[in-house]
């Protein structure tokens, strides 16, 4: 490092308290509590889980029904011929690949109506998450998860202000 930019870094780091630099350049925010805690993450929730969960108490009994029909094999098959046995177990393991290829294909429907979803609150929650850092004059706000973040001061989290603010600016 050139003495120069020594010297200027010297002065800034007298000018600047290090405590007050970090107090007023860095927040950061939980988006997934952002996501757990909104109106607008609560709604999108409640939404997911109307249009999943008859799908997901169907799939429910499906499985039961196939672990009754295993139950049944197992306790009957002694008392059956070896071609009885064979076509039963047969047509167990048919149904439990219709069963694992319908329940796949519900599970990538979720993922994408997810990440639609996820689309409608992150337009938002940015917005807020702008204007918080505005009012409190922060000049960079992280999440908590981003890699190689390994310590934040939970008196720089700005979650809740953030939350609050998104809930009184959507609808």
């Amino acid at each position: 490092m050139s003495r120069s930019a020594l010297l200027v870094a010297l002065a800034l780091f007298i000018i600047v308290p290090t405590h007050a630099l970090a107090a007023e350049v860095l927040g950061y925010v939980d988006m997934q509590k952002v996501l757990e805690e909104s109106k607008l993450g609560k709604r999108l929730q409640d939404q997911l889980r109307e249009e999943f969960e008859p799908r997901g108490q169907e799939m429910a009994a499906e499985e039961q029904e196939i672990r009754k029909l295993q139950q049944s094999l197992e306790r009957d098959a002694p008392l059956m011929s070896a071609d009885q046995v064979s076509k039963q177990e047969a047509d167990v393991q048919k149904r439990i690949a219709a069963f694992q290829e319908k329940a796949n294909g519900i599970q990538q429907e979720i993922m994408k109506v997810q990440q639609a979803k996820s689309r409608e609150i992150i337009g938002p929650a940015r917005d807020s998450i702008s204007a918080v850092a505005k009012k409190n004059k922060i000049g960079m706000v992280v999440e908590p998860g981003m890699s190689g973040v390994l310590y934040l001061d939970e008196k720089l989290d700005l979650t809740a202000e953030v939350v609050k603010h998104l809930d009184a600016n959507t609808k």
